[in-house]
């Protein structure tokens, strides 16, 4: 699957006013989303890689074999990406115990208890090839997947190979590690969507989450969100644009999708200035 993608920045002091001018343009009221992105690292090059994944049986092997395909036999970090409540933020409040077998564990051998799996699903293919971002609510983790953009000039949109593939059930930090990856560090995205049309349009921002300095796993108890700062200094949201795109191979497909973002694009000017966004800034690559 294709994503592309326009961006643009907004400073904190003009959130309110774009976040209500995206309302009326969308004709819907801004759905919030709080999203916790755990990053992962590959522990070794793919050709040392073998044997079968066993960590999760609620992902597909077919699945897991596309997205290796897809990487190219290159190293990229890889995000495993749930839905939170803001009830979960605060002082001594964790993301739950898992009671319900079939909930997503994040850790069974953690010292604080496993974390409950959170929502995240894809959308409903289209007829016309676009993918529209509908996400109804679930109970999982998805694993996410985004390739190094196309490089500048050959599209009037960012361009990137995407993957989210849902996993419905298994432990999965086993299923990481039976991947080769491990566990990094983590943030919050914090913002609000509106769908118009085809498009996604996500107003948000990152917020920093301190490692957890005792263990090598992810922290089970998240902080209040209002002691969490944003990776951008100056506090700015951003603001992204995006149509997915079932093949990319087909040109009357692509084609819709770059014209509705440069239809979006004119829309937007004197608001907010959207532009293909830095190639290197969204390199998911190793290095």
């Amino acid at each position: 699957m294709h994503e592309l993608s326009l961006f643009g920045q907004v400073p904190s002091w003009r959130h309110e006013q774009v976040l209500k001018i995206l309302a009326g343009i969308a004709g819907m009221q801004p759905q919030r989303v709080l999203e916790r992105h755990l990053i992962f690292k590959p522990s070794r090059s793919p050709t040392q890689r073998g044997g079968q994944v066993g960590g999760s049986q609620g992902v597909q092997a077919a699945q897991i074999q596309a997205l290796q395909g897809q990487m190219h036999g290159d190293l990229f970090y890889l995000q495993l990406v749930g839905d939170i409540s803001p009830g979960f933020f605060g002082q001594g409040e964790t993301i739950g115990m898992t009671t319900n077998p079939q909930d997503v564990v994040m850790s069974d051998g953690h010292e604080d208890g496993p974390l409950e799996g959170q929502s995240l699903s894809d959308g409903i293919s289209h007829a016309n090839g676009i993918k529209p971002a509908s996400r109804p609510p679930g109970r999982t983790w998805s694993l996410q997947f985004r390739d190094l953009p196309e490089v500048a000039g050959r599209r009037p949109v960012t361009s990137r190979l995407m993957a989210d593939i849902t996993i419905t059930s298994g432990n999965t930090l086993s299923f990481m590690e039976a991947l080769g990856y491990h566990y990094v560090s983590e943030y919050i995205l914090e913002g609000h969507q509106f769908i118009h049309g085809n498009l996604i349009i996500l107003l948000h921002r990152h917020l920093r989450m301190s490692v957890n300095s005792s263990s090598a796993l992810p922290r089970d108890r998240v902080p209040p969100i209002n002691t969490l700062q944003s990776l951008d200094p100056s506090g700015a949201y951003i603001v992204q644009a995006s149509i997915r795109v079932q093949d990319g191979n087909k040109p009357e497909s692509m084609t819709m999708g770059i014209n509705e973002l440069k239809a979006f694009k004119d829309l937007m000017k004197g608001v907010v200035e959207l532009e293909v966004g830095d190639r290197l800034a969204l390199d998911t690559r190793v290095r």
